[in-house]
């Protein structure tokens, strides 16, 4: 059976690796829960550093919309994922580690998320970012209407949403929600190079400036995300939901 999460320690870096590459590491059910298990993986090994990374050139296309139109209830099946998600960007928020996230390929809808929850974003020249949310008529999770809006502002993070358009990994560079651009064949050196730069600070110096950041940015980050798992249910219990998700399916599958 594959391992819907690849995980390893070494040298007090942990790496987490989503592994459904077929289907650009969409989260299901499965995912959620195996990532979930990841996290307190990680806090049992007080690793100084969390890498968070996809399989098969893609970080993460966000949440599985095959699993969403194909449960009996959609609005019960994502409330119940939303709510995994949220433990999952809580998690990272309040991790004591630095995390990481590599976006090579992709980031879209939860995905873009999960990458912006992270303490710092590495991406790849030629890979993108998208809110994804609007063209299958649902409103944004895993916390990125929050770290949008605080990061970029009400303006662009309204036309990221409203048009649902693709970031280039300079624009997102430029916009603050990607720190580092990088060529596809150096992201392992580079990465290795900043992973034993950031081992060099003493522990308890991170916990302490991760809780700052957050009691400033992210104080209600709880009530915020539990918004969002709300209104994406809300939306998903919609006859409009299926009929969209259908005709996005359809046109996908066309091309």
């Amino acid at each position: 059976m594959t391992e819907l999460v690849k995980e390893s320690l070494y040298d007090g870096t942990y790496t987490i690796i989503l592994n459904r590459p077929e289907k650009r590491n969409a989260l299901d059910s499965e995912l959620l829960n195996a990532l979930k298990n990841s996290l307190l993986n990680v806090e049992k090994s007080d690793a100084q550093i969390v890498v968070l990374r996809g399989s098969g050139g893609f970080f993460c296309a966000g949440g599985d919309i095959k699993e969403f139109i194909g449960a009996k209830d959609p609005r019960s099946r994502i409330d119940s994922m939303a709510l995994l998600l949220n433990e999952i960007v809580k998690g990272i928020r309040t991790s004591r580690s630095i995390w990481i996230s590599v976006v090579e390929g992709g980031a879209v809808g939860a995905g873009m998320g999960l990458a912006l929850s992270c303490d710092l974003t590495i991406g790849t020249k030629g890979s993108y970012m998208n809110m994804g949310y609007r063209r299958i008529g649902l409103t944004p999770d895993a916390g990125l209407s929050l770290f949008l809006f605080r990061v970029v502002g009400m303006k662009r993070t309204n036309e990221l949403y409203l048009f649902s358009r693709n970031i280039s990994m300079e624009e997102a560079k430029e916009m603050g929600i990607v720190n580092f651009v990088v060529e596809e064949e150096k992201i392992e050196s580079f990465l290795n190079e900043m992973v034993e730069e950031l081992k060099k600070l003493p522990s308890h110096m991170i916990r302490a400036y991760k809780e700052l950041v957050n009691s400033t940015l992210f104080p209600d980050l709880k009530t915020h995300l539990e918004k969002e798992r709300f209104y994406v249910s809300e939306m998903a219990g919609m006859e409009a939901f299926r009929q969209i998700v259908e005709n996005f399916i359809s046109k996908r599958e066309r091309k």
